[in-house]
C-alpha cells in the first residue's frame, strides 16, 4: 500500500500558552514495497509523523492518502502494523497466544487465530509450542520485543510502521530485529522505521528522510544522505569516542542522553 502525506502540519495544544508546532507542511510519498528510514533529533517530529501515518492522530491541517484515497479508522488500521517505543509495555494478555492473536480476533472475528499466530511467531523466530502458553511479562527483553513484533504482523498488514524499534535492545537483539525487518522487506511489505540509531538499520533501507524542527530537510538515497550529513555522523562517532575516553560506555548509556548531546554538537 502506498502512503502519501499532503501538506501535513500538526500543532499540539493549539490556542494555548503551551502551543507547540510538531510538524510543518510535510509532503511525502512512501511507495508500495519501500523500506524507509525516518531520522532526526529528539523533538524533530518523527513519532508525530508516524502516528499520523497510522491514522492514530488527526493532523491540524493537510491529509493522508492510502493508495490515493482518503481513509480513516478501521479500514486503514487493518492494513497497518504499528509498533511504538517499548511495544512490550503495552502487553495486556496472560499468554503469548492471547497477546499475539488480538489483532486477528479484532479484524477477522470469524477466523481461527491459531494459524495466524503460528505464522507470526515463526516469522520472528519463536517456536509456537514452546511460547504459546508462556506469559509475555516474564520473557527476556529480546523475546518480549519479538512477541510485540509478532502481534503487529499477525494479521498480515501491508504496511509496517516501527517507532524506535531498537531502543532498549542489546547488540544481539538489534541484529535479530534487523533480520526480522529484512524478512518483511523480502515479502514486499511497505516498511517505515523511525530511529535515531541510523547505523543499525541504514544498510537495508531504500531511502532516508530526515526531519528538523518538524520539517523535512532531506528526502533521498543513502549515498546522498551520507555526503550531506557527514557532519552529523562524524559528530556522533566523535561523541562516542569522547565518552569512551572518559570511561563511559556509549553502548550502555541512555540513548536519549547520547542523542541530546549529539544534537547540541550539531546545532
Amino acid at each position: 500500500m502506498r502512503v502519501e502525506l499532503v501538506g501535513v502540519s500538526h500543532i499540539f495544544n493549539q490556542g494555548t500558552p503551551v502551543e507547540k508546532a510538531a510538524l510543518s507542511d510535510v509532503n511525502l510519498k512512501i511507495e508500495e514495497g519501500e523500506c524507509v528510514l525516518i531520522g532526526g533529533c529528539t523533538g524533530s517530529g518523527k513519532s508525530t509523523l508516524l502516528q499520523i501515518m497510522a491514522s492514530l492522530l488527526e493532523p491540524t491541517s493537510g491529509y493522508v492518502l492510502y493508495d490515493g484515497e482518503r481513509k480513516k479508522g478501521y479500514e486503514v488500521r487493518r492494513k497497518l502494523g504499528v509498533a511504538f517505543q517499548y511495544p512490550e509495555d503495552q502487553f495486556f494478555a496472560e499468554t503469548v497466544y492471547e497477546e499475539v492473536s488480538f489483532a486477528v480476533r479484532n479484524f477477522y472475528p470469524g477466523e481461527d487465530p491459531t494459524p495466524f499466530v503460528k505464522r507470526a511467531l515463526e516469522f520472528v523466530g519463536l517456536d509456537y509450542e514452546e511460547y504459546k502458553d508462556r506469559s509475555p511479562f516474564f520473557l527476556s527483553g529480546g523475546e518480549k520485543r519479538r512477541v510485540a513484533i509478532a502481534s503487529v504482523i499477525v494479521h498480515d498488514p501491508e504496511v509496517l510502521l516501527l517507532d524506535e524499534p531498537f531502543v532498549g535492545l542489546d547488540l544481539e537483539g538489534r541484529h535479530d530485529l534487523v533480520e526480522i525487518i529484512k524478512r518483511g522487506k523480502e515479502k514486499g511489505k511497505t516498511i517505515v522505521v523511525v530511529s535515531h540509531n541510523l547505523e543499525v538499520i541504514f544498510s537495508i533501507v531504500d531511502r532516508v528522510i530526515f526531519l528538523e524542527k518538524g520539517r523535512v530537510v532531506f528526502d533521498g538515497g543513502k549515498g546522498e544522505f551520507l555526503m550531506r550529513y557527514k557532519e552529523y555522523l562524524t559528530s556522533k562517532l566523535s561523541l562516542m569516542r569522547k565518552l569512551l575516553l572518559r570511561g563511559q560506555d556509549p553502548f550502555t548509556l541512555d540513548e536519549r542522553t547520547i542523542l541530546e548531546r549529539l544534537c547540541d554538537i550539531c546545532e
